[in-house]
């Protein structure tokens, strides 16, 4: 009996954080109202406490915090039709920050309870409208654009001619080593072919040459001395 009475108290003081809670929210002040919510959740951990819980944060922009709040009111509503409104909610936290696919699920779930809510609807169809723009803005990112595109046909094309102008540079400087040397050989084979200098003679080739000379010139003079000696003989007659 004792247990029963303390559990019934405890969940007595949680429905009077509850609505302590619902005062400070609809007098704007939120964050009294988190507190409350908070304080009532802890005597009990139920779907309308996260819920409202999530609704403050939500309020505050703590969108993090209300997303935690109204997935643990979905989980603990399940089967009822207060789960239909923890998705709506939901998708509604997830829009705002930017998880458009997110919310596009979230506003499903919730029309899957609650199948003809207009508000709902709505909101998933711009959700989806959301997402399919941010998918193609993501794509264009990706994508090189236009300018993108000819500032790099530029500097392709610059490349291109650099090696064109390297490449030609290259064949010149051949071209030029080619001609030194073909003018370098046509130099040596008109030297080989012209009359070179005499060297000056050494005083014994000098003296080689003149008895060279003069064993000519006795053999010569020997020589006619013997022709000059003959007789004529002649068979002529006069």
């Amino acid at each position: 009996m004792i247990i029963l009475g303390t559990l019934s108290l405890h969940a007595q003081d949680g429905h009077r954080k509850l609505r302590e809670g619902d005062r400070a929210y609809e007098a704007g002040t939120y964050d009294k109202a988190e507190e409350s919510y908070r304080a009532a959740i802890l005597e009990k951990n139920s779907a309308q406490g996260n819920y409202n819980l999530g609704n403050a944060a939500y309020q505050q922009g703590d969108y993090e915090e209300a997303a935690r709040r109204f997935e643990e009111a979905a989980r603990l509503a399940a089967g009822s039709s207060e789960q239909a409104y923890a998705y709506h909610n939901l998708g509604n936290t997830y829009y705002q920050q930017g998880e458009f696919d997110k919310a596009a699920e979230a506003y499903k779930n919730a029309l899957r309870r609650q199948p003809n809510d207009l508000e709902t609807k709505f909101n998933l169809a711009k959700a989806m409208q959301q997402q399919q723009m941010q998918q193609q803005q993501q794509q264009q990112e990706s994508e090189p654009s236009d300018e993108n595109e000819e500032e790099q046909e530029q500097q392709e094309q610059q490349q291109q001619d650099g090696e064109d102008q390297q490449e030609q540079q290259q064949n010149q400087d051949q071209q030029q080593q080619n001609q030194q040397e073909q003018d370098q050989q046509e130099n040596q084979d008109q030297q080989s072919t012209e009359p070179q200098e005499a060297k000056p003679m050494t005083r014994e080739e000098a003296e080689r040459q003149l008895q060279f000379a003069e064993e000519d010139e006795k053999k010569t003079m020997e020589k006619m001395q013997r022709v000059q000696g003959r007789s004529c003989n002649s068979d002529k007659k006069w």
